[in-house]
């Protein structure tokens, strides 16, 4: 009898189990795949783009994706296709590049192959989270970094850039970046990441540029990767160290400066000089602002701003007024102006790219 009760007992109890067992199983819901997953595809020795793969699901459950590439301006927010995803295998197209992706998860990541036409490719996604910059690293990084580039040694040029990072209170990186000389002032960049002395970030107003940088002995040094047939391959080579931009600052008495303080304005009509692509350019009639002021020193400067081209803060320099007779020159755009004061108005010439581009030039001073 007891033997029996035994038996029962060990019958009940193994259905049981197993049902639980099934429950539990059950229960488990597949992986999530919403989001952005990302990975590294190496296209040859030399060459690795950046692949981030943006998963949605729609109200019935089906996902969609779009494929974006951040070292490549050309592939952003590529649709795909047939997105199928059974919480372990997933599989996609992407029609516009003739691509398909199938891997299998595994340890948090997907692991599978990206083919295209003449290529399978390995290539590993797993969620993108965006890295949090410490307050040690927040601390080496955070603030302005000045330089300079040579974007062609040949032609004898050299460029200031100067790089400005800052930290939020959750540890978030932001950055932009400058060309004082060219009035190209806190463009914002993209994709900014600092970790384990490791700096990389895009600069989208400058053909979306990839710059990465390694920090050592309180410099960052790095190349400057511009897409174009004339960009070196490698790279352009930058060193950076904490600082500001250099001030160029007017040798004016304070009588002279008191007679061009404020912002200047007028317009010019000019006829650029013809290119290889056009033998004739049309004329152009452009705005021109000058701008006297002090700077947080107390120090006289002056700047050009040209709002047709979106240059702004082009430092001028060589200021000179003697007997109402003024002269500057802008050595960055290889310009230069002479002109006669008269209370508020200034009338004159600008001169370009040594007389290739003449054109009279009237300034008055805005109220």
């Amino acid at each position: 009898m007891n033997k029996w009760l035994r038996m029962t007992a060990i019958g009940t109890l193994l259905p049981a189990l197993m049902l639980v067992s099934l429950i539990t199983l059950a229960a488990a819901p597949a992986p999530e795949l919403t989001g952005m997953w990302q990975g590294k595809l190496a296209v040859d020795p030399k060459t690795s783009l950046t692949i981030q793969f943006n998963f949605a699901k729609d109200a019935k459950g089906a996902y969609t994706a779009t494929l974006n590439s951040p070292d490549n301006p050309a592939i952003k927010n590529t649709p795909a296709s047939g997105v199928t995803w059974d919480g372990t295998n997933l599989k996609l197209q992407v029609p516009a590049l003739q691509g398909n992706y199938a891997g299998t998860l595994k340890n948090g990541a997907v692991t599978g192959t990206w083919t295209q036409p003449g290529a399978n490719l390995p290539l590993v996604i797993a969620p993108y989270a965006k890295p949090v910059v410490s307050k040690q690293a927040a601390t080496q990084i955070n603030g302005s970094w000045i330089g300079s580039i040579s974007p062609n040694p040949a032609a004898n040029l050299t460029i200031t850039v100067q790089f400005k990072f800052k930290t939020d209170d959750k540890g978030n990186l932001t950055g932009t970046f400058s060309i004082p000389d060219q009035g190209l002032i806190d463009s914002e960049m993209t994709d900014v990441e600092f970790a384990d002395g490791k700096l990389s970030a895009r600069i989208p107003r400058a053909n979306n540029a990839q710059f990465i940088a390694t920090l050592a002995n309180s410099e960052l040094k790095g190349n400057l990767k511009i897409s174009g047939a004339a960009a070196p391959p490698d790279g352009i080579p930058v060193s950076l160290k904490k600082g500001e931009a250099p001030v160029h600052a007017l040798k004016l008495t304070s009588e002279q400066f008191a007679a061009l303080s404020g912002k200047w304005e007028g317009k010019m009509e000019i006829q650029p000089p013809p290119n290889p692509q056009n033998a004739a350019p049309p004329k152009m009639t452009l705005t021109m602002v000058l701008r006297f002021n002090t700077n947080t020193s107390g120090q006289y400067v002056a700047f050009l701003d040209s709002p047709d081209q979106k240059a702004k803060d082009i430092p001028i320099d060589d200021v000179t007024l003697t007997n109402g007779e003024l002269a500057f020159k802008v050595a960055i755009v290889r310009g230069e102006y002479k002109g006669k004061l008269a209370g508020s108005t200034l009338t004159g010439e600008w001169v370009q790219a040594n007389g290739a581009v003449k054109a009279p030039l009237v300034l008055t001073r805005q109220p």
